[in-house]
């Protein structure tokens, strides 16, 4: 069970290793030229036409990507793995993010809110991946409370969201499915984990006999 954030998330969508990769590095200047778009290709690229998205997604607008939501009214909650611990975890209505994500673009203004800490940001969407399946990650920067250039990184698929914001307080991540999910510090995923114990599995002699 403790594998199964991984391997869901890499199921999802290939491009979801850049969920885990933002988790290895630490927060970027505000000033680094590696994490700004290209706003000269940018320019060259985009297509002359009107958008094909509504209108409610300009620039100006922050769209809230989730909402806390109560556990005692919420319905059947999505799966909570066994070896994740409950401290500092929420539950969250996603269906922000799941409404607007077809429609999501470059430019677009979301707000990333952590009700557990008491705080909320504004970002711009720079980049926007498509994965298999329909799927789509939409990643930005904001200022954390530290004033240092913070990363979030929201995947959004036909049944399930995954999520990674970096904030002064360390990282927290998100799972869930298309209507609630379980938004908590990356600690308390890693409250089960052995590392002491390899994280792979060798056959015993008997199962390599019989597999000749």
């Amino acid at each position: 069970m403790r594998r199964w954030a991984f391997g869901a998330a890499v199921g999802l969508a290939a491009f979801g290793a850049a969920l885990w990769q933002a988790a290895k590095t630490g927060p970027v200047a505000l000033d680094d030229a590696r994490y700004e778009p290209d706003r000269h290709s940018l320019e060259k690229t985009r297509p002359s036409g009107p958008p094909a998205a509504p209108a409610r997604h300009s620039a100006g607008q922050a769209e809230s990507l989730w909402r806390a939501a109560d556990e005692r009214s919420a319905g059947s909650p999505p799966t909570y793995d066994d070896d994740w611990s409950k401290e500092g975890r929420i539950l969250v209505d996603v269906s922000g993010a799941v409404a607007a994500a077809p429609t999501w673009r470059e430019g677009d203004r979301v707000a990333v809110d952590i009700p557990q800490l008491g705080e909320s940001w504004e970002s711009t969407i720079d980049r926007i991946d498509e994965g298999p399946g329909r799927s789509r990650s939409a990643r930005g920067l904001f200022v954390g409370a530290d004033g240092r250039s913070r990363r979030f990184v929201v995947t959004v698929g036909p049944m399930r969201v995954f999520a990674y914001i970096d904030t002064a307080h360390g990282p927290y991540e998100l799972v869930g499915d298309d209507r609630l999910g379980w938004l908590m510090p990356t600690s308390s995923m890693l409250a089960g984990w052995d590392f002491s114990e390899p994280d792979y599995m060798l056959p015993e002699r008997g199962d390599a006999d019989i597999a000749r």
